[in-house]
């Protein structure tokens, strides 16, 4: 019935794809930025400060949550055949557990390094992992259109 509906409207897809940039855009670009001032990039901001950055990535989250789940709706016999689909789902669980890892890692030391910017090297690690999950993520969000 849901998918009837998208396929019933000229401008539901559309604005479902375009939702889902928006959200990739929230998501994966607020958690890019903190995982580059982990890695060191701008240290004159605080780590701390990017803490402010959370919301986006939920909005991110949640928006892309509803909008992936009803594109898949829309296409659930190509999406359930897809490589490229299985090969992100993969993907974003791998960055969930980096993610439940970094929240780990932040509740053991966080209270050390997120003071000074002295990023401990396992932290480290998860950002580099964070990165190229999340870049990876998005390519195979891509590639779902050709492959």
């Amino acid at each position: 019935m849901i998918a009837e509906v998208i396929r019933a409207s000229i401008w539901l897809y559309p604005a479902l794809e375009s939702a889902h940039y928006i959200g990739i855009a929230c998501l994966v670009g607020a958690i890019m930025l903190i995982d580059l001032r982990l890695l060191g990039v701008a240290k004159t901001l605080p780590i701390g400060s990017m803490i402010g950055l959370l919301p986006w990535v939920w909005a991110g989250f949640i928006i892309n949550l509803v909008s992936g789940s009803l594109i898949f709706i829309y296409g659930a016999t190509g999406y359930g055949v897809s490589s490229a689909f299985w090969l992100k789902m993969t993907l974003m669980a791998l960055a969930g557990i980096n993610a439940w890892l970094f929240q780990l890692a932040a509740n053991k030391s966080g209270s050390e390094w997120v003071g000074t910017g002295e990023v401990p090297v396992s932290v480290k690690t998860i950002a580099t992992f964070s990165f190229v999950l999340w870049l990876s993520v998005v390519t195979t969000g891509r590639w779902m259109a050709y492959i």
